[in-house]
């Protein structure tokens, strides 16, 4: 299963509660695409997000902000927004 990073590579593209990168996995870009939506319970939220496959050759990268944020059920990543809440999706 590949890994995809998908992120508001124009400003326009981003979004106001600060969700312009998202990390996930599937099978496809699409499907990894579509899970990182059902993150945050928002179809098509990241349609217009730039999409790059993580492979051996990418070069790392931060993201600058708040820290990751998983879901619920999860412990390797915080599970509250900034905010305080939960992501609607997860």
């Amino acid at each position: 299963m590949a890994t995809f990073v998908f992120y508001a590579d124009e400003p326009r593209k981003r979004r106001a509660d600060g969700v312009n990168t998202v990390v996930a996995h599937g099978a496809t870009e699409a499907a990894a695409r579509s899970v990182a939506e059902g993150l945050i319970g928002q179809p098509g939220a990241f349609a217009e997000y730039l999409a790059i496959d993580v492979t051996e050759n990418t070069p790392p990268f931060v993201v600058q902000g708040t820290p990751p944020i998983g879901a619920i059920g999860q412990t390797t990543w915080p599970t509250l927004t900034r905010g305080g809440d939960p992501l609607r999706g997860a």
